[in-house]
């Protein structure tokens, strides 16, 4: 019964801030950062001359029947731009999620079982490195190594997007450089994170205790040191997401992957005020998902977060 209370709650104030977010970009578009073409698109679509209160009003009316209004281009609607944008945009951040948590939690882990070995210093430093790069320049110089072997014969590393239904193969080579690009932001946050977390285990007295007893390191691990010491990582997830939604735009329009990214670059581009409250709808209701997961998941791992 909690859990139900709990999502309904939680599904509850999704709702009320996602009405916040369109607020906050209707008021920033329509009354701040007003342009031409805002402007038209606004009259043409939800009322010439009507107060802008009547017309955030018209909006919130259609949307709540699934309609996110047209684009500036003649006879494009937003959904069915957001719709087709979308899973190059899930491909990015789901695989790239994937990768951050992997490569993060392995070189933590594996630094934290060597401290102050040259293992322990080179895959920190390495992590330290993937950090302090910008987004935009790892993009920039994993599309020029792209650029460097596609004059390869049959070259598999590309950019632009095939779907994983039309081709599993050509979608992994399409995708294996915009994964590093945006992991590469947070594997450095995540490493440092799970190497604090597991050296705190490993001066637990319990950990002390099942070595005295004589139990097997692989039993240690598993059973006793994993699980504590990735529920910070866990917990650091939301986070550590939004970056790297921010990162994906920015990769998005690198290797022109076509995803909500590069929709959104093009829109606040060319003023297209449907596409930019439409896709900051979206992102905020994906940050919202991922967040309510990860709390689900934190409560699994650790019995002493109780959801209410």
């Amino acid at each position: 019964m909690s859990l139900v209370l709990f999502l309904g709650r939680r599904l509850l104030a999704i709702i009320v801030l996602a009405w916040g977010v369109t607020l906050a970009a209707f008021a920033l578009f329509r009354i701040g950062l007003k342009s031409p073409a805002m402007s038209a698109q606004i009259n043409a679509q939800l009322g010439a001359g009507r107060p802008a209160v009547v017309q955030y009003l018209h909006y919130l009316d259609r949307l709540l029947h699934g309609n996110l209004g047209q684009t500036l281009a003649v006879g494009v609607s937003v959904d069915n731009l957001l719709r087709a944008s979308l899973p190059p945009t899930l491909s990015l951040i789901i695989g790239g999620l994937v990768l951050w948590l992997l490569l993060g939690t392995l070189i933590g882990m594996v630094s934290a079982l060597r401290p102050g070995s040259w293992t322990d210093k080179g895959v920190t430093m390495a992590a330290l490195t993937g950090l302090v790069l910008p987004a935009f320049l790892s993009a920039l110089l994993l599309l020029e190594f792209s650029s460097a072997i596609d004059s390869t014969p049959n070259a598999w590393l590309q950019p632009g997007y095939v779907s994983l239904a039309h081709s599993p193969a050509d979608w992994l080579g399409r995708m294996i450089l915009p994964w590093i690009a945006i992991a590469a932001t947070q594997v450095g946050v995540t490493a440092r994170l799970a190497r604090a977390s597991m050296l705190d285990v490993l001066g637990e007295d319990y950990i002390q205790l099942a070595r005295a007893q004589g139990l097997a390191t692989r039993r240690i691990f598993w059973h006793h040191l994993l699980r504590p010491a990735i529920t910070p990582v866990i917990s650091n997830i939301t986070v550590g997401f939004g970056m790297l939604l921010g990162s994906a735009a920015i990769v998005d329009q690198v290797f022109a992957l076509g995803g909500i990214g590069q929709a959104l670059l093009v829109a606040v581009k060319s003023g297209d005020l449907m596409v930019i409250m439409g896709a900051a709808l979206l992102t905020f209701i994906l940050i919202s998902l991922v967040s309510l997961v990860v709390d689900l998941g934190q409560a699994l791992l650790d019995p002493r977060v109780h959801i209410a």
